[in-house]
């Protein structure tokens, strides 16, 4: 949009209770703002915070939305905005499989989401859930879900992939929260399951992150005598994450509920395979099954067990779905999100701006 728009980037908060997200930095090409420098977005009052977002962004003619539609706030700034003459776009990664939908709750999701001109989303799903949710004729682009892959390259220290790791130290990593519908106590026991069949030449594991379900986690590990294979790091900053990516094995996220994932997009960005349960929503654009990884039942032990099998067991094989993983790794790259923002002004989704027609053809 250079020349032709001023882009404004407007960051509510420094950080939040639910992220351990590090605090960003400037965008270039924008004018960033940070409307609550130093605080957490769920400690600011939430009429302070909509206030302050509605001063910010009356007067500009697109408003595209990050923050959920569904919050009260949120629905009372997207129509005093609508008010104003703004045209929004709302940011989703939602469909319609992340969990059991109620008819009533659907139906009652299309009154807030009237006042929006059109929607970016994830790829394929997320497209027809938006559609269900009265996005019929308004347009709904992909390219939501994105990271800066030359950032997350860089980030490692070497951005030339893959690194010099021999196949055989290379780790099979997990990247995330420790919470329930990440399903890492069925990864533990699939794993476990793996290890006992690969013997001496098992790859280890990571499990990168913290949270609620570390005790379960741990017992787990126990339980399935694999505690000198695996490895707990903790929580890790984006460079680390970076590192241990560009000299992992294949990325492993078998979540029971994952709106997107990602880690998914910076597993690509190394040329990393990739093992995904069905339920993760990046499989639609970035994982093809047996191409450059696995799609696997989030609840099958054995099916994920297999799946880990065969990516350590035949280095030839790896290796091709590891050029075939940084092949996409431009599918889930930012300019995707610029490529939707960017049709959405200039033609309201109409007309394909970049490499938006070749993205849309492969992500729907």
């Amino acid at each position: 949009m250079a020349g032709r728009a001023e882009v404004l980037a407007l960051e509510v908060a420094t950080t939040s209770t639910d992220y351990a997200w590090e605090p960003s930095g400037e965008v270039p090409g924008a004018t960033k703002i940070t409307l609550f420098p130093g605080q957490a977005y769920d400690a600011v009052p939430a009429l302070r915070r909509m206030w302050a977002i509605f001063r910010a962004v009356r007067q500009h003619h697109w408003v595209f939305m990050g923050l959920p539609y569904s919050g009260w706030e949120v629905i009372l700034l997207t129509w005093m905005l609508r008010f104003c003459g703004v045209r929004l776009v709302t940011f989703s990664e939602s469909k319609a499989d992340d969990r059991p939908r109620k008819a009533l709750v659907e139906w009652a999701k299309c009154v807030p989401l009237l006042c929006y001109h059109g929607a970016i989303v994830g790829a394929r799903r997320h497209v027809d859930y938006m559609r269900s949710l009265g996005f019929r004729r308004r347009p709904v682009l992909p390219g939501y879900d994105t990271v800066g892959v030359e950032r997350i390259r860089a980030a490692s220290g070497n951005s030339c992939t893959p690194s010099e790791v021999a196949f055989a130290d290379r780790p099979f990593v997990f990247v995330g929260r420790w919470v329930d519908k990440k399903n890492l106590p069925g990864l533990v026991d699939a794993y476990a399951a793996y290890a006992a069949q690969a013997g001496a030449s098992a790859h280890r594991l990571v499990l990168a992150g913290s949270g609620e379900e570390g005790a379960e986690i741990r017992r787990r590990i126990t339980a399935g005598k694999v505690a000198h294979l695996v490895d707990l790091p903790g929580f890790l900053p984006a460079e680390a994450v970076a590192r241990l990516l560009a000299d992992a094995l294949a990325l492993v996220l078998v979540s029971r509920e994952e709106q997107w994932g990602l880690v998914v997009n910076e597993a690509l960005a190394f040329g990393l395979p990739v093992i995904v349960s069905r339920q993760v929503g990046s499989r639609d654009a970035l994982v093809q099954d047996g191409e450059n990884g696995w799609v696997v039942d989030s609840e099958s032990i054995d099916g994920i067990a297999a799946a880990l099998f065969a990516t350590s067991s035949d280095p030839a094989a790896w290796e091709r779905m590891a050029e075939a993983s940084r092949a996409k790794a431009w599918l889930g790259d930012t300019e995707r999100l610029a490529d939707a923002v960017e049709s959405m002004v200039e033609s309201m989704g109409r007309q394909p701006v970049g490499r938006m027609a070749e993205f849309a053809g492969l992500a729907l």
